[in-house]
């Protein structure tokens, strides 16, 4: 890669050449006459350590849809005195101004739209305090295509630092299996972190196995928060992770997706616990540690630039049973009835929306023939009749909360009103269950009749 570094001497006159640069690629009359194509690419602002931490590398997504010679044009001025940019090979360097092309490992996706990833290492300069900033511009180009100039900003942070290492998809996974899980950390700052905190967020069904240094509460949705200190000192560059996983059961609740998020931070910088988590010690006769492992790292890559990470199970098929709930009343013509209907999870699985940030379960009710619908609850609407769809009206009600708990029940109430003749009974059924159909289709309907 090739070293940049601005001064601030400098800045105008580089300025002034990538505006003649910028003019200069402006489309001609001809180049008009037919489609240029499409180009776009996104850089996301960067967090980088004091001088004596490890490079951080920011990745612009660089993508072409038709377009000739697409390529990203670098300006580095608003970096001056904060921090240094270095670039692959294939870029070409003037001044302070960098062309990249689309990059040699490019592919195209299924739409035929080529895409690929300019990785830029990002390097604090010496005296760049706690709090500086900078900017990155950078403007994507091709032969008759004038890009937009854009920004990303740069900032510095000083003292102790860590990035989670963790991205994992695991497959094939059922209930009862014992995971291993991975858990791995980068000392990103630019001194040594003393101590560690790992914060975990555990779905409903995955039950976090019991270490000494460890506690552990109840979060939203079923989940269970894990915090844990692990003691030591973690040098800048090195890489630990905790020897043989943390142990994590999948119980019976588990069904469908699972996204275990875990958070590492210096135990000296950490934040506040979880907001309303009450954390205890549970009885265990193992402590969690982290282990070095391989040499220090000089730059950190792009995809291990946060905090945070994730350990994801995907299709878990476990057992659940959710049944409709119809209802009777009586009344004549002229009278308002109330009736409820639902449905009631019979488990043990447990529906899980937070994953998508959908609901984790919805049925239908068709009113009886005769009546109509003359007030109806929060979160159910309506499809059919007089909006131009065929069949009856059919209102759709979604359960609220994230999940939807084994034993639980989840009834709302619509009044009728009776206008006669009373006819065919309604229903209330199960168009679709979540995350899979569940495992006995045969009661997810159910009548709702008015006598």
């Amino acid at each position: 890669m090739a070293l940049v570094r601005v001064t601030r001497t400098f800045q105008v006159g580089a300025a002034a050449l990538a505006a003649a640069t910028l003019v200069g690629l402006a489309a001609s009359p001809a180049s008009a006459e037919t489609d240029p194509g499409r180009v776009s690419g996104w850089l996301s602002d960067t967090t980088i350590g004091a001088a004596g931490a490890p490079g951080r590398t920011a990745a612009l997504d660089l993508s072409s849809s038709g377009a000739t010679g697409p390529r990203v044009v670098f300006d580095l001025n608003g970096l001056a005195g904060v921090a240094t940019a270095a670039f692959p090979d294939w870029c070409v360097t003037a001044t302070a101004q960098v062309t990249c092309p689309m990059p040699p490992t490019a592919t195209p996706d299924e739409f035929g739209t080529l895409n690929g990833t300019v990785p830029v290492v990002l390097r604090a300069v010496p005296g760049a305090a706690d709090g500086a900033a900078g900017t990155i511009g950078y403007t994507v180009l091709a032969d008759g295509i004038d890009g937009e100039a854009q920004q990303a900003t740069v900032s510095v942070h000083a003292g102790p630092d860590a990035v989670s290492l963790v991205n994992e998809y695991v497959d094939d996974v059922d209930t009862g299996d014992t995971l291993d899980m991975q858990v791995a950390l980068t000392s990103a700052g630019n001194v040594a972190a003393s101590g560690i905190r790992l914060t975990f967020r555990f779905p409903v069904g995955l039950e976090p196995a019991a270490y000494r240094n460890c506690r552990y509460g109840a979060g939203g949705q079923l989940s269970t928060i894990v915090v844990c200190a692990i003691p030591g000192t973690f040098s800048p560059g090195l890489s630990y992770q905790v020897p043989g996983g943390f142990a994590t059961t999948v119980g019976p609740a588990a069904i469908g997706d699972k996204r275990i998020v875990q958070t590492v931070e210096p135990a000296t910088t950490a934040g506040p616990p979880p907001a309303g988590v009450v954390l205890e010690r549970r009885p265990a006769d193992r402590t969690l540690r982290l282990r070095q492992v391989g040499a220090a790292v000089d730059v950190i890559s792009a995809e291990h630039q946060y905090p945070s990470g994730q350990y994801y199970l995907r299709d878990i098929p476990g057992a659940f049973d959710v049944v409709a709930l119809g209802a009777a009343a009586t009344g004549s013509v002229g009278d308002t009835v109330t009736v409820r209907v639902g449905f009631r999870n019979d488990g043990p699985g447990v529906p899980d929306g937070t994953i998508s940030g959908g609901d984790p379960g919805q049925f239908a009710f068709v009113p009886p023939a005769g009546t109509v619908v003359a007030n109806w609850p929060t979160g159910c609407s309506s499809m059919g009749g007089e909006d131009g769809f065929e069949g009856p009206v059919t209102w759709y009600c979604t359960k609220p909360g994230g999940v939807f708990a084994a034993g639980e029940t989840f009834l709302v109430g619509f009044d009728l009103r009776i206008d006669g003749p009373l006819g065919a009974p309604g229903e209330v059924r199960i168009p679709y269950s979540y995350p899979r159909v569940d495992d006995d289709p045969t009661n997810d309907s159910a009548p709702v009749t008015i006598s």
